[in-house]
């Protein structure tokens, strides 16, 4: 691994449990505590600074690559005993970055960076600091923030199910440590649903003053300041937690949603990828560092490249995918360790994610809400499916291409592609696999494939997500051996260790729960 585990001391341990430090943050952003709109820009600004947030090396090599990657074949991995057990340090270290974040001695945020619970609660302590006049301007921030908040919150949930979060980060808040219980996952995602809601209604009226607006813009890393681009991104992250309640909640979904796509002028959507929500870099300070985690020929699952992109001239092969000696053809699922170490097989496109310093932080896109869309028109009934998942196609292609067209090399030249025609993109969404046709069950397959697709290494805890919510793509997967002591792929990750050392009363209340076969609540099919 490129450097060892940061946070290892027994000090960072016990505040990822509950919450950040406030030297943590007082040592990223000058002054926290002042009663300015300065303090709280700087803290909202420090949660895309989160390197959960954007493309960057330890997150790829230490998380995605060996875990929401492999459970949801976006890259390949050979059988071996441990497989489908993830290391617990480095899932714990997945855990610290949504509470506290990492701190180390230098500035290199492919390492570092704040907690999105803690910069959140220290911008809470902010804000409750300040006058009345004060608070109406900078609620702006606090609000734009606790939009990302849930949105990180439920990828928690969706990762381990059950977690604290209503009363965790007493730190920046009390400034003492209280052990923080665990908040039912359905009752976080019933809670986030509620309050984007509410926060949608917010930013339709909020007025800001022309200097609040000025520091608005300067520190909104996602969307420059935009007021209805945050009505659009709440609207959506809501629309993606109704739908993963679907199934478990359908009745109360299908309402919700069914008022939402009703009503676009009360609730707007991202629409189009000129809406997307991304983390934008900076290519000479704040680098999508993902190369030396794709050094050692992470390969092309066979599933993905061979049986649902090539075999169907995707147009998004040339831009995910380089060819191999094999040419372009995955790793099997039931590859061995020599076969893997033999070689050949297709890489990660160079040009798009291998020597680019200019991938984005994706939070939300286009083809996403295509895609939920469909889902919801196909299952009750809602707008028009097959034109929204073509539309997510297209959304996708169009997406990946401009990831490609917008490259900034790490070293060397690689080609540039145009985007595909609209007639190369019809052709592949006649093919019979992808077109709009058969039982309503097919339709639906189709969607969450076309969406697990898109969704691709970027996105891949979404596509872990959705495998295990919809059960498709019905991935094939190999038989670990049972001496490694799991066979298949877990259905939740298993809570730090630091959990049961620091927080041992309120784990003894979830600890029943914290097996990896136990399924996150919205895994009911």
């Amino acid at each position: 691994m490129k450097r060892l585990l940061i946070n290892s001391s027994l000090l960072i341990l016990l505040v990822a449990t509950f919450s950040s430090c406030k030297k943590q943050i007082a040592d990223a952003y000058p002054n926290p505590e002042l009663q300015t709109t300065g303090s709280m820009s700087k803290l909202f600004s420090g949660m895309f600074l989160n390197k959960r947030m954007r493309p960057s090396y330890w997150d790829f090599a230490t998380f995605i690559l060996p875990t929401t990657g492999a459970f949801s074949q976006m890259t390949a991995m050979p059988a071996s005993n441990k497989m489908y057990i993830p290391s617990l340090s480095y899932t714990e270290n997945r855990w610290v970055d949504f509470y506290a974040g990492s701190k180390a001695d230098d500035n290199d945020y492919n390492y570092v960076g704040p907690g999105i619970m803690a910069n959140y609660r220290e911008m809470e302590t902010t804000y409750g600091q300040l006058t009345a006049d004060q608070q109406t301007q900078q609620a702006i921030f606090l609000n734009c923030g606790k939009v990302v908040l849930y949105d990180q919150a439920a990828q928690l949930v969706d990762l381990w199910g059950d977690i604290p979060f209503t009363k965790a980060g007493s730190l920046n808040t009390d400034r003492v440590v209280n052990p923080a219980p665990f908040d039912d996952a359905a009752a976080i995602y019933d809670q986030a649903i509620a309050d984007l809601d509410k926060l949608n209604s917010y930013f339709a009226t909020a007025q800001l003053s022309i200097e609040t607006q000025a520091s608005f813009k300067r520190a909104d890393i996602l969307l420059g300041g935009d007021l209805m681009a945050w009505r659009r991104y709440a609207n959506s992250l809501r629309l993606r937690l109704l739908m993963h309640t679907s199934y478990v909640k359908e009745s109360t979904a299908k309402a919700a949603v069914t008022a939402m796509l009703g009503n676009p002028t009360q609730y707007p959507l991202i629409s189009d990828n000129t809406q997307n929500a991304v983390v934008k870099m900076s290519p000479t300070t704040l680098k999508s560092d993902i190369q030396s985690a794709l050094t050692g020929s992470p390969y092309a699952p066979a599933f993905l490249l061979d049986t649902v992109m090539a075999a169907n001239n995707d147009p998004r092969t040339d831009v995910y995918w380089d060819a191999g000696t094999k040419g372009m053809k995955g790793f099997a699922t039931n590859g061995t360790t020599t076969d893997y170490d033999k070689g050949g097989f297709a890489t990660y496109d160079t040009a798009t994610f291998f020597n680019n310093y200019n991938i984005p932080g994706v939070i939300f896109t286009a083809a996403e809400v295509s895609f939920l869309k469909a889902e919801a028109g196909e299952r009750w009934g809602v707008g028009s499916p097959q034109t929204d998942y073509e539309n997510g196609i297209a959304q996708s292609v169009g997406f990946y291409y401009s990831i490609n067209q917008s490259a900034y090399f790490s070293s060397g030249t690689w080609p540039i592609l145009p985007t595909p025609s609209g007639t190369v993109i019809s052709a592949f969404i006649a093919k019979p696999a992808v077109a709009y046709t058969g039982t309503s069950q097919q339709k639906l397959a189709k969607i969450w494939t076309q969406k697990w697709v898109n969704f691709f290494i970027l996105q891949a805890g979404e596509a872990w997500t959705e495998v295990r919510r919809t059960g498709y793509p019905a991935l094939p997967f190999a038989l670990a051996p049972a001496a490694g002591g799991a066979t298949t792929p877990p259905q939740r990750l298993l809570y730090p260790a630091t959990e049961q050392i620091y927080n041992p009363d309120n784990y003894a209340k979830v600890a029943a729960k914290d097996k990896a076969d136990i399924k996150i609540f919205w895994d009911v099919r």
